[in-house]
């Protein structure tokens, strides 16, 4: 019997080969993406999961004392019930001596490893330098025990036991040494007193589902500030730590049994903080997060962070998508089967059961699933490298075992077969073979079912297509608005010296301001301590308040390089040598924030707040002199509001050093040129630069990425929702065939008869559009309350919005409806 369902399905599916092929391309689509979300979520939940002990591993955190300097709410989603405690912000920063002090106080804690990442560094192998970024720390001896990650040569146990020993990965002594070992070569940081180090030992490249990403470890104990840090105690937070509980340990037990130490061991911090703080500062807790989980979390500094909004917002588009997929099949095969209705009532008729009837049907649709799931793998496996840029991953089928991949299609084929196939078997097993068999009639199908599943999927393909164009909008306004300061052009050069290397830096700054001034392809230069969203902030008491301030340390022409204007008062001059000289403020034993000490610029935010107070005479609250008043300009991006800030003149400090290039110049040239007085006067140092245009573009990166995934999906599911309308099409036209002959033989026209079968389509669409707007409107504001600057969706939008949707409504319909009123009457009206 299985045989012949089989065979008979192959027949069927040869015999309509358009149906055939529309329902392999609508369910192969459908099933690429849902291959790839899986791919995506699966790599996702990798991360930090392949340590032997993982389960016995759990970051540190504590709880956020600075928390209610910030003044910030965190912002509720669709998906917060779903979040626990992935948007809690805790410190993952703590006091260095903590780990020892937990060691000895705690038996259940088997090791104890910090991390103290050196952000950039200046890296010396032989005749070379190298500039590492973000992918060097500190740490303790027991790293490689505690981690899974593989040493090439060197015993985890011992390869970190010497301070002048470090290990590095296979990426790096490749990059540094060639083909040649490594192990025993030594390697130097010239900007941190040129310490020396000898390669003990080659790890493994670290794996890219783990969350830590080093190509260097070093002894935590050669770390220059490693000393003083411990001396400061609870004072210091400066490294992310991990501990490795004993097997068997009570976790919430053991959670219990912190905060209690918590309490005795952190009150001279919390005492300090109440007695310098004007607003509540509570207590500190400790918390135990398990690793594997750590990269959920928004908290930082931390390696990779994956956000479980977009992990639930993708599953749920999966769904959507599939769905529609089902329904499209659903009204396309009904649309097929019901022109074979006869011979349903022929197999009834020669005593053929319900129960064949059923198995016949469904087998016909499983086998199609399988073969668009083989097609959806295809699709997948081309669409990885643009599915991977869009998600921000590095996805590769290589990653997945060959059994993870054929249980993934094998399921994904099952369920796709029992969604769609299960209605229209039932419906045409239930057809009575008496009503089917007079005449020869073709059985007429009642469309409201479908009529209803169409409306359904269409208003999601109406959702999706409003929150693309305001996604899309949104982007667009973020790239276009003005950011109160000129960012075109404008090149960011990293300096190779350490901030303690002040006479490095300063000669380095004086010879390339000098360069500049004899090329005519630069039309300025200055310098800051920052990037763009790269400041520093201050606790200062602010109208009895303590308020966190931003700290911009810039050069003299610093406003005239960025066209940001002065509304009162003045900016900084190097005629005047107080501009950039330390204010030595008078005893005050009263004082409990942040002192600038310095002349100062505030922006207008933080003028507001001090109350407007005059110029040109010390700020008791700022502690410094406020010389001018410049205009609110945008430090960070545009999901934050602009906060108070404060600019200086600090030459010890200064390290970035921006170029702007004049308009109408080769850059590529300039650039190559400013390389190569680099080169001479850096003694070869790495030349790293950035455009500022694409450092604020960078801190949109998630938010374009998701817009791409919107629109990816909104035409998927515009083309899924045509196929499902392509269906109903043929329904309503096979339903009508004897009233369009008739029409057609008393007179009415080729366009009459399209209006006449699109009538109910325009009606559908109309009403999936009403449905679709409040709930549209409800998550793209959801949406758009990331930003504090954002649209306001119009009518206008909602028109384009309604207008594509009846645009492809129609097209969706034009097949079967002109097909059928080109026919010929005569086959029309032949009875029924």
């Amino acid at each position: 019997m299985l045989k012949i369902n089989f065979k008979l399905a192959f027949r069927n599916m040869f015999r309509n080969k358009l149906y055939t092929t529309i329902n392999i391309i609508g369910l192969g689509v459908a099933s690429a993406f849902c291959i790839l979300v899986y791919l995506y979520v699966k790599n996702e939940r990798s991360f930090d999961r392949f340590h032997h002990d993982q389960a016995q591993l759990f970051r540190l955190e504590e709880s956020d004392l600075f928390a209610s300097l910030q003044h910030e709410q965190p912002k509720k989603s669709f998906f917060s019930f779903m979040m626990k405690d992935a948007e809690q912000k805790n410190m993952v920063v703590t006091p260095p001596i903590l780990a020892e002090d937990l060691k000895r106080n705690f038996p259940e804690v088997e090791s104890a490893i910090r991390l103290g990442g050196l952000g950039d560094e200046i890296v010396r192998a032989g005749n070379q330098s190298f500039k590492e970024k973000d992918n060097v720390t500190y740490a303790d001896a027991d790293f490689f025990k505690v981690f899974n990650f593989p040493l090439i040569s060197g015993n985890p146990a011992t390869v970190l036991s010497e301070q002048n020993k470090v290990v590095i990965s296979e990426r790096l002594a490749k990059k540094y040494f060639g083909n040649e070992n490594a192990v025993g070569k030594v390697i130097s940081f010239p900007n941190d007193n040129n310490m020396l180090f000898t390669v003990g030992g080659v790890s493994e490249n670290f794996p890219a589902n783990s969350s830590l990403q080093y190509d260097m470890v070093i002894p935590i104990q050669a770390d220059p500030d490693y000393k003083e840090r411990l001396k400061n105690g609870t004072n210091s937070f400066s490294h992310p730590l991990i501990l490795k509980l004993k097997a068997g340990t009570d976790v919430a037990k053991f959670n219990a049994k912190l905060n209690v130490f918590a309490k005795t061991y952190f009150k001279s911090v919390v005492e300090s903080m109440q007695k310098n703080n004007p607003n509540k500062v509570e207590d500190m807790h400790l918390y135990l997060r398990p690793f594997a989980d750590a990269h959920y979390n928004q908290s930082g500094p931390w390696g990779h962070y994956t956000d479980l909004k977009n992990i639930y917002q993708l599953t749920c588009l999966t769904f959507v998508i599939l769905f529609i997929a089902c329904l499209n099949y659903i009204l396309l095969t009904l649309t097929s089967t019901m022109s074979r209705s006869q011979d349903v009532g022929v197999r009834k008729t020669i005593g053929a059961g319900r129960l064949q009837i059923i198995l016949q049907y469904y087998a016909e649709t499983q086998l199609l699933a399988f073969i668009s799931v083989l097609v959806g793998l295809v699709i997948a496996s081309a669409c990885l490298p643009f599915f991977s840029s869009i998600t921000g991953s590095q996805l590769q089928l290589a990653y997945f075992s060959f059994g993870q991949i054929a249980l993934l299609l094998f399921v994904l084929a099952v369920s796709l077969g029992l969604i769609a196939g299960i209605y229209p078997a039932l419906a045409m097993s239930g057809l009575k073979p008496l009503n089917i068999m007079r005449s020869f009639s073709a059985y007429k199908l009642n469309p409201v079912l479908s009529k209803g599943l169409v409306v359904v999927q269409f208003t999601i393909c109406v959702i999706l297509i409003i929150s693309s164009l305001v996604i899309n909008k949104q982007m667009h306004f973020i790239n276009k608005t003005d950011m109160g300061f000129d960012k075109d052009q404008v090149v960011v050069l990293g300096s190779p010296y350490s901030w303690s290397d002040k006479e490095k830096l300063n000669v380095l700054e004086q010879r390339m301001y000098n360069y500049a001034a004899t090329q005519p392809a630069i039309q300025d230069i200055t310098s800051a301590s920052f990037v763009f969203a790269g400041y520093n902030s201050n606790g200062y008491i602010i109208n009895g308040q303590k308020t966190m301030l931003q700290e911009l340390n810039v050069d003299f022409n610093y406003f005239s390089f960025m066209k940001i204007p002065i509304v009162k008062g003045r900016a900084f001059s190097r005629a005047i040598p107080s501009d950039s000289a330390k204010i030595v403020l008078p005893p005050n034993p009263d004082l409990k924030g942040s002192t600038a000490r310095h002349a100062v610029v505030v922006n207008e935010t933080l003028y507001g707040m001090l109350g407007k107070p005059e110029l040109g005479v010390l700020n008791n609250q700022m502690g410094g002199i406020i010389i001018g008043v410049c205009k609110d300009y945008h430090v960070d991006d545009l999901t934050k509001k602009i906060q108070p800030a404060y600019h200086t003149v600090n030459k010890n400090i200064a390290g970035q050093i921006w170029i702007k290039i004049s308009a109408g110049k080769n850059i590529a040239q300039t650039l190559q040129d400013i390389k190569t007085y680099w080169d001479k006067v850096t003694d070869n140092s790495p030349f790293e630069y950035t455009f500022m245009d694409q450092e604020v573009a960078k801190s949109y990166d998630a938010y374009m990425r998701w817009m791409a995934t919107i629109t990816t999906s909104c035409i998927l599911a515009i083309i899924l929702a045509c196929l499902g309308l392509f269906g109903l099409s043929g329904i309503t036209t096979i339903n009508r065939t004897k009233e369009i002959g008739i029409r057609k033989v008393l007179g009415a026209s080729i366009s009459n008869l399209f209006l006449l079968l699109n009538k109910g389509t325009i009606m559908l669409a109309i009403g999936s559009f009403i449905i679709a707007v409040p709930i549209a409107l409800y998550l793209v504001y959801q949406w758009l309350d990331n930003f504090v600057y954002r649209i306001k969706p119009d009518w206008l939008l909602f028109s384009i919005a309604g207008a594509i949707a009846m645009l492809t409504a129609i097209l969706a319909v034009s097949y079967h409806t002109i097909r059928a009123a080109l026919a010929n009457p005569v086959k029309s009206l032949r009875s029924e």
